[in-house]
């Protein structure tokens, strides 16, 4: 609708309520954005993602799951002494699948898995 949108900025003054209309539809649309480019406002799609911050989102989600799941009973005698030995050799297995992600094949274009998610395909604690 808006893909095609630009505006000097002599008339933003003028045109504000176009403008934010504009600034709805991208926030609404996430696939583009407007941006300042010289002596006018347009609008332009919104950058793939580097490899560097593809693998920065990559290892900030493996962070999360690594305190979310593994670290609230690993870090904690009283709550790691609670569990079982087939329990306790799951999340070391699973710390051990989050550890190793960057290295794994396909890095940083990968999925990082929830506890659940990496049992379900298959992983327990053999």
């Amino acid at each position: 609708m808006y893909k095609n949108w630009k505006i000097l900025k002599s008339e933003y003054g003028e045109k504000a309520g176009e403008y934010a209309a504009v600034a709805a539809w991208c926030n609404k649309n996430q696939q583009y954005t407007i941006v300042e480019n010289g002596d006018y406002y347009e609008v332009c799609p919104i950058p793939e993602p580097t490899a560097a911050e593809k693998a920065m989102f990559v290892r900030s989600k493996r962070d999360y799951f690594l305190n979310e799941y593994v670290d609230k009973y690993a870090a904690n005698p009283l709550r790691w002494a609670d569990m079982n030995a087939q329990k306790q050799q799951e999340i070391i297995n699973y710390r051990r699948y989050l550890l190793n992600i960057p290295q794994s094949a396909g890095f940083p274009d990968i999925e990082v898995k929830t506890f659940e998610e990496w049992k379900n395909d298959g992983n327990s604690a053999e």
